[in-house]
């Protein structure tokens, strides 16, 4: 008899995420339903139940994809033979990159962890690990610039570090607040933070 092919679990979820995600962009997470979910990835309500206890768990699984994008980036920036200014300012391109993208949805996760917060769910937590990821490679090509007399040897690694991290969070807010957030603003911003940085030659 004719064989089926197994199905990868792992992609079939990934691929429903990856759909969950634009539904919540659309709707906002409180107007997502199961059903609607099932309907938008075509898949069956009992299949979505073997992946998936309920709503919020799709949601929090999206929030970590996207995350984990962003991480995966990372790792391939960081170990390039690049010169440390070169690869903190590609970080810097991914991480603003991928807001921009994700406005809606990001949006939508902000209303999200908001709501979490007022039932008293954090989650705070998921996303403070991500933060400490991305501040540790920042802070660690930060160092290794200042090592390697790439940068100004009285850069603190540790107050740069914040200060690219801050125009994130002014992106992340302008984005989700008013809305006129211009991509090239951002990368301007964190040229202009990194250029002060460099030896003059």
């Amino acid at each position: 008899g004719m064989r089926k092919t197994p199905i990868d679990h792992r992609a079939r979820k990934q691929e429903v995420i990856a759909q969950a995600i634009r539904l919540f962009a659309r709707l906002g997470y409180r107007d997502v339903s199961f059903r609607e979910l099932s309907e938008e990835c075509g898949v069956a309500r009992t299949v979505l139940y073997r992946y998936f206890r309920d709503k919020r768990q799709i949601f929090a699984s999206a929030i970590s994809l996207m995350l984990a994008r962003i991480v995966q980036k990372h790792a391939e920036i960081v170990h390039s033979k690049l010169s440390a200014a070169v690869r903190l300012r590609q970080i810097c391109t991914v991480v603003t990159a991928t807001l921009f993208d994700n406005r809606d949805f990001l949006c939508v996760i902000i209303d999200f962890v908001m709501s979490q917060r007022r039932e008293g769910r954090d989650m705070s937590r998921r996303i403070m690990r991500f933060t400490i990821g991305l501040k540790r490679i920042m802070h660690t090509l930060l160092t290794w610039g200042i090592h390697h007399g790439e940068f100004v040897s009285d850069v603190k690694p540790d107050v740069v570090t914040d200060i690219l991290y801050a125009q994130f969070e002014s992106a992340v807010l302008r984005l989700a607040v008013s809305g006129d957030a211009v991509q090239t603003d951002v990368l301007d911003r964190i040229d202009e933070i990194l250029k002060r940085l460099e030896k003059r030659t």
